[in-house]
């Protein structure tokens, strides 16, 4: 065989199988209309190929809360998905033997009660070798026995079903594979030799993470690591691998943001770091997380907050910029004659590279961070973004599939063009990202403070505290064309360390650090 030839063969086959894998291409989301006297179940359906993510209404019976599930083949077109009680295929027909996969009241066995299951991370497919199945493993809450003998539900155990999409058949499902393990972060990422795959959990009981390592959809071994106490509370946490695999993080408001480091061969945590978050009391269920695509910048949330943490950072907790406060917007339905707010809730990573998330409530709102790889309020938070049908709190969650074969999203899709925003794109100059820095740092005498490409904004207020929180030194600045580059003097301070903080007109944080004095 020639070499030209042998080149021919290797592209088309990279093409298919380094830069397929759109297993995660179509995002389906949609609780219910109750404005009439017949229930509209229809649904929105993302989908991410091709060079502008469309937003579609999806036609169908069964009402989503929390749990999703919409699984496409290698190239991007939708074959199964899932409220979380039984499994359908892309048009909606239920699959043979896909009901009744678990016992939750929720999944009631007449279709017209159920109302979804309640996970918010409560299913992930896996490829196999044969590309017609599938296995999926899926989240059951059910009664278990307490310390004095009473049934009680919130004990959850991992399922597992095997699924022929060809066939449209549930081959197998309901087999129990990890029990007593809290619901709500299940994640995964791929082992480092490119085909298993590793599934993260937490012990209901301890602090023990279970690490599955997953091989053609069999478990072929758990991976224990124990760090840090017990979680406080286990409702309605997030979790999530960064794109990488490298990075993992747990959060809720309640327990504060849990980061590791993740190891791909050996399915290791480790250097645990617990970073007090800012959260306001009495949000502890409204928590949710996200990494960036380039994994470099963490987004935490509570139901009225967004903060970016930089784990690029020497001190990952000083990095934090505050992005985005709730913008209070009431859009409930008539019907239920009570007024339904919109809150932030739940993140996850697209392929576009942006973060969407969805509010707590059943409204017909959503949230995203545009340029979620931006330092700052340059990540551009646009909220209340109108949807075409209601929503309950669901926002999808998948593994990188494209890990080590191509790049996690594509930053060049644009955003639906039949969804309502407010992103101020025509305020950025060329796209070109916004920079703040200063150096030298460590200093003695001054350090300098460098703006770049924050358009629309004409000056800036400097604040320097000590870490007792008092005010050191304020300054204003002016900005020209969105640039500035100050010399401020710091030779008169004792020795030690000090936190600047820079914001804009509006009070708005653009960015905030460490300053060391020497």
């Amino acid at each position: 065989m020639s070499k030209f030839f042998f080149h021919i063969i290797f592209a088309a086959l990279c093409n298919t199988v380094c830069y397929g894998q759109k297993h995660d291409f179509n995002w389906l989301i949609g609780y219910g209309d109750f404005t009439t006297t017949v229930p509209n179940r229809d649904g929105l359906l993302l989908n991410f190929d091709g060079n502008a993510v469309t937003a579609e209404v999806f036609e169908k019976e069964e009402w989503f809360f929390l749990t999703s599930l919409a699984y496409s083949d290698a190239d991007g077109d939708l074959q199964l998905y899932s409220d979380g009680c039984a499994f359908y295929d892309e048009h909606g027909t239920l699959l043979i033997n896909g009901d009744n996969i678990h016992q939750f009241s929720f999944c009631a066995s007449s279709p017209a009660d159920r109302t979804g299951y309640a996970a918010t991370q409560g299913m992930l497919a896996f490829p196999t070798v044969d590309q017609d199945i599938v296995a999926v493993f899926y989240d059951e809450e059910y009664i278990g026995q307490d310390t004095i003998g009473a049934g009680t539900f919130g004990r959850h155990r991992l399922q597992r079903a095997f699924i022929d999409l060809k066939e449209n058949v549930v081959i197998s499902k309901k087999e129990t594979v990890l029990d007593d393990f809290e619901g709500g972060i299940m994640s995964a990422t791929k082992h480092s030799n490119g085909q298993d795959w590793w599934l993260m959990n937490l012990d209901f009981f301890s602090n023990e993470y279970k690490c599955l390592l997953l091989s053609d959809g069999e478990v072929q071994d758990t991976v224990s690591s124990f760090w840090g106490s017990k979680v406080k509370n286990k409702d309605a946490p997030q979790a999530s691998f960064s794109s990488d695999g490298t990075q993992f993080a747990r959060f809720n408001p309640d327990d504060d943001l849990h980061l590791f480091d993740f190891d791909r061969s050996t399915g290791q945590l480790s250097n645990f770091r617990l970073i007090d978050v800012p959260t306001i009391e009495g949000n502890g269920n409204a928590g949710g997380l996200a990494f960036s695509s380039s994994g470099r910048f963490l987004y935490v949330n509570d139901a009225v907050q967004i903060w970016q943490y930089d784990t690029w950072a020497q001190d990952i907790a000083a990095s934090i910029v505050q992005v985005a406060e709730r913008e209070p917007l009431n859009v409930g339905q008539e019907i239920f004659n009570i007024p339904i707010w919109t809150f932030f809730f739940k993140m996850a990573l697209a392929p576009d590279c942006r973060i969407y998330l969805s509010s707590r409530n059943g409204v017909d709102r959503i949230y995203s961070i545009m340029y979620p790889d931006r330092k700052g309020l340059a990540c551009e938070v646009v909220q209340n973004i109108q949807i075409p049908v209601w929503n309950s709190s669901t926002t999808p969650h998948y593994p990188n599939y494209r890990l080590d074969n191509g790049p996690f999203c594509d930053s060049t899709k644009t955003f639906p063009s039949n969804l309502m925003t407010t992103v101020s794109t025509a305020e950025l100059v060329d796209d070109l990202p916004t920079r703040l820095q200063v150096f030298p740092n460590p200093t003695s005498d001054f350090f300098q403070l460098y703006i770049k490409n924050y358009t629309g904004v004409k000056q800036v207020d400097l604040v320097l505290h000590d870490l007792l929180g008092r005010v050191i030194l304020s300054k204003q600045l002016t900005l020209s064309e969105g640039n500035t580059f100050d010399q401020i003097n710091v030779s008169s301070l004792p020795s030690g360390i000090y936190i600047y903080s820079v914001f804009d007109e509006r009070g708005r944080l653009l960015g905030s650090d460490r300053l060391m004095v020497e």
